[in-house]
């Protein structure tokens, strides 16, 4: 009975745990939504002072053409950085350890299964020798 009551408080506590928990995740994903709003304005600002700083030394519309180059490229550079991002060794170690602790956890079950069903092929065996020495004896 102790146990039962031990198992639901700590249910009870872990369900206790989980609510806070996730209640903090919201306010860290509001949170981090209010600044990346901000750091975007923060980045547009900084084109439109660029492109005002440009157009004091060429026209406005090479001005733009600047910016959208220079955007351009950065953006080609993060992409083809996003594009080429492969496993790390730590992941692909993980992955690794992942899969020999399935293959031995089967092979652990497989084994498992089988002692039951050893046991009573023994059994069946040994009582199947008895039953000829007993018939062998009455003859």
């Amino acid at each position: 009975m102790r146990a039962v009551n031990l198992a639901k408080v700590g249910a009870e506590a872990e369900i206790l745990r989980l609510r806070h928990l996730l209640k903090r995740q919201g306010m860290r994903a509001a949170f981090g939504l209010v600044a990346v709003l901000f750091a975007l304005g923060a980045l547009v600002l900084a084109h439109v002072a660029g492109w005002q700083v440009l157009q004091l030394y060429v026209p406005p519309i090479y001005a733009t053409l600047i910016l959208l180059g220079v955007d351009l490229v950065i953006a080609a550079i993060f992409g083809i950085l996003a594009a080429r991002s492969s496993p790390s060794g730590a992941e692909r170690d993980a992955l690794e350890i992942r899969q020999r602790a399935l293959h031995e956890a089967r092979n652990s079950l497989a084994v498992g299964a089988l002692i039951p069903l050893a046991g009573t092929l023994l059994r069946t065996r040994r009582n199947d020798a008895r039953k000829r020495l007993f018939w062998r004896r009455l003859r």
